[in-house]
């Protein structure tokens, strides 16, 4: 009987199909038990004897897949990878694969969510009736506003159509995709025209702090950001800075270059700023979703058969 490790905690705290899928797959299952992602040298640990994992955002750096000799199948419960070293899965013989679209519906939702409450203020405010106050500053319409898209993949898409049916003007920025209903233009030009910014990127060493210095000092005064996509797309001390001296008015992140947001991140004392903790996939749908798929790639990549969203292939 083969041993498999399953890390994510949504997979594990949410009942449905993809937890019956597992327990009557004959498999010898191994939780993590964590209430968090696991560091590189905890999955290391449970990791040892397993012939596949299906994988949250926990480390899987080339030390732990180099010392999981029994592992031939990883399946990231989502949609990134860059928290796996793919160059060394590749090199011993590891497939890996995704959970593509299982999410979309969820995070672009999520990503309409951020927006409404950066441009009205809405967490502070309601922090503010809890303690007493009856305080109503004025917030911005998301009507009429361009809508600057930083990747138009599955999820920019969804984000788009949304956006639309609020009356927003939509562009995209994606060095990786062809026009398709989204105007594209170039990345200056993005910034230039848009009131609101959404990332929808992965996280590679050409996106490593793609919203820095230069990219927020060039956004319209009065802008909004937004990131429901990976951490270390936004330079967090930079984000700060313009979030306290301007252009911007406000920002709404999902995601952090560290997870959790460390205590001392200069974030955390900004009123004009929503945080989130990478919940843009944390619905029940979504979940049971990406679980029953992540089974079945689990499953066929353990029998050697053709996963459909490997991509180590």
């Amino acid at each position: 009987m083969s041993i498999v490790a399953v890390t994510p905690r949504g997979f594990r705290q949410t009942p449905g199909r993809h937890q019956e899928l597992l327990e009557a797959s004959g498999l010898d299952v191994r939780y993590a038990t964590q209430d968090r992602p696991l560091a590189a040298d905890e999955l290391t640990v449970l990791l040892e004897g397993c012939a596949g994992v299906i994988l949250g955002v926990d480390e899987a750096p080339a030390r732990t897949l180099r010392s999981a000799t029994d592992l031939t199948t990883i399946v990231r419960f989502g949609i990134g990878t860059d928290n796996v070293d793919l160059d060394v899965a590749r090199e011993l013989g590891i497939r890996v694969s995704r959970t593509v679209g299982a999410t979309t519906t969820s995070v672009a939702e999520l990503t309409l969510g951020l927006m409404l409450a950066a441009a009205r203020a809405i967490p502070a405010l309601d922090r503010g009736v809890r303690a007493g106050s009856w305080s109503r500053p004025n917030g911005v319409e998301l009507a009429g506003r361009t809508l600057g898209l930083v990747g138009t993949g599955r999820i920019g898409r969804e984000v788009a159509t949304r956006a639309g049916a609020f009356g927003m003007t939509v562009i995209g920025h994606d060095p990786l995709a062809e026009a398709d209903g989204i105007p594209l233009v170039g990345l200056d030009e993005l910034i230039a025209r848009s009131d609101v910014i959404s990332i929808h990127a992965p996280h590679t060493p050409d996106t490593h702090h793609l919203v820095g210095s230069a990219f927020l000092a060039a956004m319209r005064p009065g802008s909004l950001l937004v990131n429901s996509a990976r951490g270390g797309i936004v330079d967090e001390d930079a984000l700060a800075q313009a979030l306290q001296r301007g252009p911007l008015a406000a920002a709404a992140l999902d995601s952090f270059e560290l997870e959790p947001l460390p205590d001392d991140s200069p974030l955390r004392g900004l009123s004009n700023v929503v945080l989130t903790p990478h919940c843009g996939a944390a619905t029940v749908d979504a979940i049971v979703r990406a679980g029953v798929l992540a089974v079945e790639e689990l499953m066929r990549g353990l029998a050697n058969e053709p996963m459909l969203h490997d991509v180590t292939g």
